[in-house]
């Protein structure tokens, strides 16, 4: 039988002992986030309660910097768990993309040094190895932890994108660069189409009907697909030093995608309501290169796009793709690629077709 609804789901026995605890007045222990070495000292001093699946947070990695599992024990790539509410908050780490989506109520998302608070309808993409954890305290949260291996994530979230290969490659920086920053953040509010995807997945995760394993991977890839087509350019990133986030970085590197043949720093600047000098700064800092050479760099993919389509007449190709003429988009083509635009076609678009 499925679920009818998310709202008011019961506490299971593992919660109604944390529970217990926490009211009995040691809200010390979920404060803050605690590793699993202190979590291990205060088992031991009797300090906090055990409940059946508390022997997950003994440390199982090889760093100690967690509790590291090295990918995904299911057939079909895919794992779904509801976080358990008023468990502590165990500094952990993994080898897979774990999604951290708030259908009902709120949490505080933990990482080493800081936290933020995540609301309803928050999907927060959590980078592979990032040491987090999530503290819930109430009765009404549901929180769906979605884990996967890096293909699956590749294929059903990056692999749909439109922004094209400059946000592609922004975000897999994001999530696969250990010096980088630790999350995505997506707001999507009350979105009841995402809200009916949970009610679907903790149905299959909880009753674990025939065939339940397939069934929990098809509706991640919805639930991964609605993502990237209604919220791709909401994303929210830290910044990897200060963790302040910012909710426009995705929006300018889409917009640059598309405006590339005719966009400038000041008409970007100003169309986000930012100085030149300051979004010159933060698109360098976030992508370690300069708007010119986003810029020329998009321009060339395009134009390698349109020699493959069969456009190879270099003046047509250097006014779709916003250069002066074909002497400025052969200086350019050559600056980026090694050869010129002339030699491309010969080496690799006609030898394709011969």
């Amino acid at each position: 039988m499925r679920l009818e609804s998310i709202d008011n789901l019961p506490l299971d026995t593992d919660e109604k002992i944390w529970k217990k605890a926490y009211e009995s007045g040691k809200t010390i222990y979920w404060d803050r986030a605690i590793t699993v070495s202190e979590y291990q000292n205060y088992v031991a001093e009797g300090l906090i309660a055990i409940a059946p699946t508390s022997h997950y947070f003994f440390d199982k990695s090889q760093n100690n910097l967690g509790v590291t599992i090295n990918n995904i024990n299911s057939a079909t790539n895919v794992t779904i768990t509801r976080h358990r509410r008023y468990s502590y908050p165990v500094l952990h780490n993994h080898d897979y993309v774990e999604i951290v989506y708030i259908a009902k109520g709120y949490c505080t998302n933990c990482f080493e040094g800081y936290s933020f608070k995540m609301n309803e309808g928050d999907v927060c993409i959590m980078a592979p190895s990032s040491i987090h954890a999530l503290s819930c305290t109430n009765d009404e949260s549901v929180i769906l932890n979605i884990m996967m291996n890096k293909d699956f994530f590749d294929q059903n979230f990056l692999g749909f994108l439109r922004g094209g290969k400059l946000l592609v490659d922004y975000l897999e920086s994001i999530l696969y660069q250990r010096d980088s920053s630790p999350y995505i953040l997506f707001p999507t509010g009350k979105d009841e189409w995402l809200k009916e995807l949970a009610r679907h997945l903790l149905t299959e995760t909880m009753q674990q009907p025939h065939a339940y394993e397939y069934s929990t991977s098809l509706l991640t890839g919805e639930f991964l697909l609605h993502l990237a087509r209604e919220y791709e350019m909401l994303a929210i990133v830290p910044n990897k030093k200060t963790q302040v986030q910012n909710n426009l970085i995705v929006s300018v590197l889409g917009y640059l995608n598309v405006n590339y043949n005719k966009a400038t720093l000041e008409e970007t600047a100003k169309f986000f309501g930012y100085s030149t000098a300051y979004l010159s700064r933060l698109i360098h800092k976030t992508t370690g290169k300069t708007f010119n050479t986003i810029i020329t760099e998009l321009q060339m993919e395009h134009a390698i796009d349109l020699f493959k389509k069969g456009t190879t007449n270099l003046t047509e190709v250097a006014l779709e793709i916003g250069c002066f003429d074909s002497s400025h988009f052969s200086k350019k083509f050559k600056s980026v690629y090694g050869i010129s635009p002339t030699k491309y076609i010969a080496q690799s678009i006609n030898k394709a077709y011969s």
